[in-house]
């Protein structure tokens, strides 16, 4: 039997199987009993739940399930759709038997979704079934107002074998949604490989001045040194900066123009809470390291390294620079080459940032931010029917499915013509070949997000990275993301892919953050005096209007203005999760 044939049959048998891999979420279809967790298992739940009747995969009769929806600002639809009627949402009524029904939408682009979520929290509006949220604060007053489910017993339950193993790689995920034990909201996983900075260098500047990657804070301002004072641009004007970052409105926070890995050089991050050498929690804007910082930040300005209006960047202002052509070196997450990036290369097609290991710091160590495990919560009204409840996890586990098939066109009935079109048995995912454009269908799903397995999401990205082949069963954990195998169609995605391999070269760099709890009572009442201490120092100091010295001034008020009472219920509140599973 030929290798096409033998491709074709298995892929056809995958597709015949479909309903029951997604109704027995172990992969296995042997005519056992179904394991915990499943649809199907979910069927046969207790007397006092309401059971679903599964038929190969599919509730019949279907069971609604209303949601909310925010206006993802990058979404894209054709077709006459909307978040109201989709290729997605009719396919999870055709082939799940889940009618999702969005009761309303609203940008999520400024705060419009945020604010008619509190709205619709004050005015006591019945909730939806499910619904995200992304704010934090916005979060914390669903799961205070005692209108949303302890998940933790559903989850339990009726998640299955797949989904429950992607979130046990990182339990810290449930963090922030755990009071008292209890978990009132279930976190949308992510993989955090990539959202580290690696140190991003216009590599055709290297060439040009004929230098190397710095590897030690000697060598860094060595090439700092050359790409403000040789014309690196060649213009003949001295017109660039060697290094961009964010400090507008904090010091963290900025997906391009991060400043973690800066300090890290020095060996602390502010606005960070991470263990220190006792294991408890400590806050790194006051550890000695950022006042070494602090004093090179003030002698890179003085030289020119930096921009004179650095107090006023952001990340738009960043994005802005790097568009023009006239920065040197930033920090930023593993997608800066594809924004702002492609900008730059719009009207420089010759320049070029490569990803690039972080050079080592004063003690022979980097440190610097990595993002959240998660990406938003799910949360789920306490008024939920049982029979909505299960349909929820049974979409969910559908999802998880594609990690354990072979079959990459798991979801072809609704990615084809939208994320792909099928060509040589291959998905073509090139904009200019898919009848009416290319769109993103993983925004259309009740997250707006890929279902993720993050390490086995960033083990097939790392096989991208190095070149190696993709079997189906890669190619299959890559489906919920639409994007099956490389994406020749945008050669800057195979950037990314590097930095992300790069980026897992450093994992002792990684720090992530510790404090994912709720606004402490401390908090409520004195951060906002606190964080305007912090800017005013920081700032003064690197423009020279304050002593390095000060910062030690800086410290001691700031335990005594409430800092110490922080630390005291950051660490409460450290120690009543960390044991929970």
């Amino acid at each position: 039997m030929g290798k096409k044939t033998k491709f074709l049959m298995t892929t056809l048998a995958l597709t015949v199987s479909f309903g029951s891999l997604i109704a027995c979420s172990s992969g296995k279809n042997d005519g056992s009993a179904p394991s915990e967790g499943s649809p199907a298992a979910s069927s046969s739940a207790s007397a006092d739940s309401a059971k679903l009747n599964v038929v190969n995969g599919k509730i019949e009769p279907a069971v609604t399930l209303t949601t909310i929806r925010g206006e993802d600002p990058t979404v894209k639809f054709k077709n006459g759709e909307t978040y109201y009627d989709n290729v997605h949402t009719r396919w999870a009524k055709d082939t799940l038997g889940v009618d999702i029904k969005t009761l309303w939408t609203a940008p999520s682009g400024d705060s419009s979704y945020d604010t008619k979520l509190k709205l619709m929290l004050s005015s006591r509006d019945k909730l939806p079934d499910v619904f995200v949220s992304t704010n934090t604060t916005t979060t914390n007053m669903f799961i205070e107002s005692g209108k949303v489910l302890d998940v933790g017993e559903a989850f339990d339950k009726y998640a299955s074998p797949t989904w429950k193993a992607a979130m046990a790689e990182n339990p810290t995920a449930w963090q922030p949604f755990i009071r008292d034990g209890k978990k009132f909201a279930i976190p949308v996983l992510r993989a955090p490989t990539g959202t580290q900075s690696p140190l991003w260098i216009r590599q055709d500047w290297l060439n040009k001045l004929n230098l190397k990657v710095p590897t030690n804070l000697e060598e860094l301002e060595k090439v700092m040194d050359a790409f403000v004072n040789q014309d690196p641009d060649g213009n003949g004007k001295k017109d660039t900066v060697a290094l961009d970052f964010g400090m507008k409105d904090a010091f963290l926070g900025y997906p391009i123009g991060d400043s973690s890995w800066i300090f890290g050089l020095f060996g602390a991050i502010p606005e960070r809470w991470y263990p220190g050498a006792d294991g408890k929690l400590q806050y790194g804007s006051i550890q000695p390291g950022v006042k070494t910082a602090l004093s090179k930040l003030k002698e890179w300005k003085e030289k020119g390294y930096i921009a004179n209006d650095i107090a006023l960047h952001d990340f738009n202002k960043v994005a802005e620079n790097v568009t023009s052509g006239k920065v040197g070196m930033l920090g930023g997450e593993a997608w800066l080459m594809v924004y702002p990036g492609s900008m730059m290369l719009a009207t420089n097609p010759t320049a070029m940032y490569t990803p690039n290991p972080l050079p080592k710091g004063i003690d022979g160590k980097s440190m610097r931010t990595v993002g959240a495990p998660y990406t938003s919560a799910v949360l789920v009204s306490k008024d939920i029917s049982e029979q909505a409840l299960q349909a929820f996890f049974h979409y969910e586990n559908a999802l998880y499915e594609s990690y354990n098939s072979e079959d990459p066109f798991l979801f072809k009935g609704f990615q084809e013509g939208y994320d792909y079109v099928i060509k040589d048995g291959k998905a073509d995912m090139d904009e200019k070949n898919i009848p009416g454009g290319r769109v993103s269908t993983l925004k259309y799903t009740i997250t707006g997000a890929a279902t993720s397995f993050p390490s086995k999401l960033v083990d097939v990205n790392l096989k991208i990275a190095k070149g190696e082949t993709l079997t189906n069963k890669d190619m299959a954990a890559m489906s919920t993301t639409g994007i099956i195998g490389v994406n020749d169609g945008n050669p800057l995605e195979k950037i990314t892919h590097q930095a992300e391999l790069i980026a897992t070269t450093q994992p002792e760099a990684d720090i992530p953050e510790y404090f994912l709890g709720p606004t402490t009572p401390t908090m409520s009442s004195r951060n906002e005096l606190l964080k305007k201490m912090q800017m005013d120092t920081f700032t003064a100091i690197i423009y020279g209007k304050q002593s390095p010295d000060d910062f030690d001034s800086f410290v001691k008020k700031w335990r005594s203005s409430g800092g110490d009472d922080i630390t005291k219920e950051v660490n409460e509140w450290y120690d009543s999760v960390k044991t929970v599973k």
